[in-house]
């Protein structure tokens, strides 16, 4: 992971951040390709990512001027119009996290993150969180995720390489996801 700069996005990485994304999202992907890791949702334009960049963060991975990753942050306010993210709001009053509900911390929204193909297993994927944890540590105290049951590969990334708690599975409009949560800052492994 040589010359590689984390920072906050800029305008000007938008459309490389569009490109990567796309060519990542599941409906773009080969039953094989999808093995890899893959993307669910997609984002409207320019704007939306602008968006959640004023919101609270847009990551980025950059290598020579050329965007290899990214990482968006939300907060639950803002994502309260989106219906599977109120839907899993929903759930959190019976959540349990370090023996509280969900519900009792000042959570965000970690996701959606992709690494480009040739970058995977380089750490970009800990750099990207690093920084989008120095972003928000003085504002919340718990981070918020979900990946799609047959994404093993982004499952294994966030439990394993990230320290992500896995809360919950449940249903949703007929697919079948996975909750994450992760305090902030992170708790040392045990």
């Amino acid at each position: 992971m040589t010359n590689i700069i984390f920072r906050r996005a800029l305008a000007a990485d938008y459309p490389e951040i569009l490109a990567l994304h796309r060519k990542n999202l599941v409906s773009n992907l080969s039953e094989l390709e999808r093995q890899n890791g893959f993307l669910s949702i997609d984002f409207k334009d320019d704007f939306h990512l602008a968006a959640l960049n004023e919101n609270l963060a847009v990551m980025v991975a950059e290598q020579e001027n050329l965007v290899v990753g990214y990482v968006c942050a939300t907060t639950q306010e803002y994502s309260q119009e989106i219906p599977l993210l109120k839907y899993i709001m929903s759930l959190y009053p019976d959540i349990m996290f370090y023996g509280q509900p969900l519900s009792n911390y000042h959570s965000f929204w970690y996701g959606p993150v992709c690494v480009a193909t040739a970058y995977r297993g380089s750490g970009i994927l800990q750099g990207l969180f690093q920084a989008l944890l120095a972003q928000v540590a003085t504002r919340f105290n718990a981070g918020v995720a979900f990946v799609v049951n047959d994404n093993l590969r982004s499952l294994r990334a966030h439990t394993q390489k990230l320290g992500m708690e896995m809360l919950r599975e449940f249903e949703f409009n007929g697919k079948f996801y996975f909750i994450l949560g992760f305090a902030v800052p992170p708790l040392p492994p045990s």
